[in-house]
């Protein structure tokens, strides 16, 4: 699958094939720890967590099936980040009565992106998931001694002598590790999504 393939508005796009298993593969793939994560970090357990991604996924896919993306009305991730809270909030209160869908045409007023990029924790949990998917997607590329260099000195945030000693490396080679990944995951992500709302 090309690059160009991958992007967040191509993805939706294809999700409206309900047949297009592969798609929602890729979809889940790309988001499903997000929403699994941010749910836990809004105090769900783990059960509740999972359910959580599966009932976002399941409204999503009622929701696409009208869906034309327009700019204008609010970033896909503001609509995700509202999603979950819905979801948290039907879970909490099984009495109140469910939507049957979540209206795609009202992605701008279901959250604003205000409040999605006031929200710190959901901020960190996006930055973090565009990071592991970029990771995962640049992985192929690199050997492991490398990888391993780079997260744990970047992503661990451990020291480089340290580092060094226990990879058996230079330290050298660890700041090399450390260029050499970063700039292919900003050119992944610039390249995937280059407004940042993947």
């Amino acid at each position: 699958m090309s690059d160009s393939d991958t992007t967040r508005v191509t993805l939706l796009l294809r999700l409206r094939d309900r047949g297009d298993a592969l798609s929602w593969e890729e979809f889940h793939d790309r988001y499903g720890q997000l929403l699994y994560r941010y749910a836990r970090v809004r105090g769900a357990g783990h059960a509740d967590a999972e359910d959580v991604v599966q009932e976002v996924e399941m409204y999503l896919f009622k929701a696409l099936g009208g869906f034309e993306y327009d700019a204008r009305k609010g970033r896909f991730r503001s609509y995700l980040r509202a999603a979950v809270i819905h979801a948290l909030g039907r879970r909490a209160n099984r009495q109140a009565r469910q939507p049957a869908v979540l209206d795609p045409q009202k992605f701008d007023h279901v959250s604003s992106e205000k409040e999605a990029t006031a929200d710190a924790r959901w901020e960190r949990e996006w930055q973090l998931n565009r990071l592991r998917w970029a990771m995962r997607r640049i992985a192929g590329e690199f050997e492991s001694k490398t990888l391993q260099a780079f997260e744990q000195h970047v992503l661990a945030g451990r020291a480089v002598d340290d580092v060094a000693a226990e990879l058996e490396m230079g330290k050298s080679s660890i700041y090399q590790a450390k260029s050499r990944v970063l700039k292919a995951l900003k050119g992944r992500l610039a390249e995937a999504d280059p407004d940042g709302d993947l």
